[in-house]
């Protein structure tokens, strides 16, 4: 489980981990921990990433987790 969309534009726009944990002042297995939803993302934290790296996604793109609420998987 983890927050798909934000870490493919990571990838297409070259922002590291360390990039991230640079802007939000926390180290970069604590981004880590968060993009992979073992420690929950701030709403702030979305807002400052979205902000900084991906000004043209929406932030509920940004945070679309791969899991349902029940915590099933997505198979669409």
């Amino acid at each position: 489980m983890s927050l798909k969309n934000m870490k493919a534009e990571m990838t297409r726009e070259g922002v590291t981990q360390q990039d991230v944990a640079d802007l939000l002042g926390m180290t970069s297995k604590n981004v880590n921990l968060k993009l992979n939803e073992k420690v929950p993302m701030t709403i702030d934290e979305g807002k400052s990433i979205r902000a900084k790296f991906f000004p043209f996604a929406t932030l509920d793109y940004l945070l679309e987790s791969d899991k349902e609420e029940n915590g099933e998987l997505r198979t669409a």
